[in-house]
């Protein structure tokens, strides 16, 4: 097994340079024919979708494709794929911004109360509890 950092797993996604879209290419080729998986550690995801929220400009519904694609895509496993699910959900229904969803899920596992400035993770939160 193998692991994707933040610039191989972007080029993966938005496939703007040639010649590291094609080594990319590559190396899924490589992997898929030694039955090999690729790892998508949860701080690869957050840089992600930081970068292309940033550099990229892409919206919520273009970062949520961008997660599900990867999601859907079985050469790819994620380092703690409950707890990727769960945030991509939460993602996709809530406000907040996809690494806050991965950081209350570790505070969840963990039985910790989080502690944040996030006005949109905070509400939810407090929904969440009132349920």
């Amino acid at each position: 097994m193998i692991a994707f950092d933040t610039n191989y797993l972007v080029r993966h996604l938005v496939q703007d340079d040639p010649k590291q879209c094609r080594e990319v290419a590559a190396t899924l080729r490589s992997e898929a024919e030694q039955g090999r998986r690729v790892l998508l550690c949860d701080i690869v995801l957050c840089e992600t979708m930081w970068v292309l929220e940033s550099a990229y400009a892409a919206t919520r519904n273009n970062l949520l494709q961008a997660l599900n694609a990867l999601n859907d895509e079985p050469l790819f496993e994620f380092e703690h794929p409950e707890r990727v699910h769960t945030a991509i959900r939460r993602y996709q229904g809530g406000k907040a911004d996809f690494a806050d969803y991965l950081i209350l899920g570790l505070g969840q596992e963990k039985r910790l109360e989080l502690k944040t400035f996030d006005k949109k993770l905070k509400a939810e939160m407090a929904a969440e509890s009132k349920d």
